[in-house]
């Protein structure tokens, strides 16, 4: 147990100092559509949409690692029609020493329909963002700073740690496929592909590592079963350097109340990712609300040092309907006398 946690601390340790950084991601990816692919920027019926994700996990093996999300996206189409803006933040707190990732990008999408009947579109999407990392280096310990008998944090640490802090300017672009041939039934398949300015990773002051760019296939569906019931199962695949990740599985959709404009459906669903958790979601619609709740449960090679405890997560999503009153127009009769 020992053994494991040290290991999980100095592999921890050095992807934040000198290694190729994976990107900030949610088991509920669904529930961040702007941070999964730009082309998802207005892709739902309002006028505005607001989301909301929070995560923390590895609590028994350092200190919990906390991620928060939020994203708020336009669909009034300013500028040009079938155009669409959007907006997210993500902030990471991860282990001892402090080690914080912010992520603040603006997305725009523009959708094209095939068919007159609305059927299918297609739309592509773009994102420039920001990304500011830090860590405090007071925080951690060195084996240097062992004496022979006990730690001692008063002696040196014996690093030459160029910085504590990085910004870099980031770009991603993607495209959606999405078809809708009636109420409750919809799939939505895109790729994407990040970090396209591969921004630099290292606070020793070497240039040469960089965030790998990131490949990104998703689809999801909204089949109904009959009535009463909604099958959504959902695919996600993700690339970056040596890694990967696959995300498969399906939420089972109940509906409660649909009439008179109002809207009452709870959820539950299974998902499977590839060499790492399996994860159970709960969660319900509630007229222009959704919210969320997932699970993991551990199955890599961390299961004894994390006690097979994984990631809990919440998300919210919003839709916002603004009234729109219609306008009248009045003829004026000419004076003719």
């Amino acid at each position: 147990m020992i053994r494991l946690k040290l290991i999980s601390y100095i592999a921890l340790f050095f992807c934040c100092l000198n290694g190729t950084a994976q990107d900030i991601h949610f088991s509920q990816f669904y529930m961040n559509p702007t941070s999964l692919n730009p082309a998802l920027t207005g892709n739902f019926d309002g006028d505005w949409r607001f989301g909301g994700n929070q995560r923390s996990q590895w609590r028994s093996v350092s200190r919990p690692f906390n991620t928060i999300g939020f994203s708020a996206e336009n669909r009034e189409e300013y500028l040009l029609p079938n155009l669409y803006h959007g907006f997210n933040l993500m902030h990471d707190a991860a282990g001892d020493g402090d080690y914080r990732t912010t992520e603040v990008n603006l997305t725009s999408a523009y959708k094209y329909y095939l068919d007159l009947d609305s059927l299918h579109t297609v739309t592509a999407g773009v994102q420039l963002g920001i990304i500011h990392r830090s860590i405090n280096f007071s925080k951690l310990n060195f084996d240097n700073q062992f004496n022979g008998y006990y730690y001692d944090p008063d002696l040196p640490t014996q690093e030459s740690f160029q910085q504590a802090k990085r910004t870099a300017l980031n770009f991603a672009i993607g495209a959606i496929y999405t078809f809708k041939p009636e109420y409750r039934k919809e799939i939505t398949a895109g790729i994407g592909w990040f970090n396209l300015a591969q921004p630099k990773q290292s606070f020793f002051g070497d240039n040469i590592i960089k965030r790998d760019k990131r490949f990104v296939l998703h689809a999801r569906a909204t089949y109904k079963l009959n009535f009463e019931w909604d099958l959504q199962p959902a695919l996600f695949m993700q690339f970056q350097g040596k890694y990967k990740e696959i995300v498969l599985g399906t939420n089972l959709r109940y509906i409660y109340k649909d009439k008179r404009g109002e809207f009452i459906a709870p959820y539950a669903g299974l998902w499977f990712r590839n060499n790492d958790a399996l994860f159970l979601s709960v969660g319900a619609y509630y007229n222009n609300w959704i919210v969320g709740i997932s699970y993991d449960i551990n199955m890599s090679q961390l299961a004894p040092a994390s006690n097979v405890r994984g990631g809990l997560e919440f998300s919210v999503q919003y839709i916002l309907h603004l009234f729109k009153p219609k306008e009248i127009q009045h003829r004026i009769c000419p004076d003719y006398l």
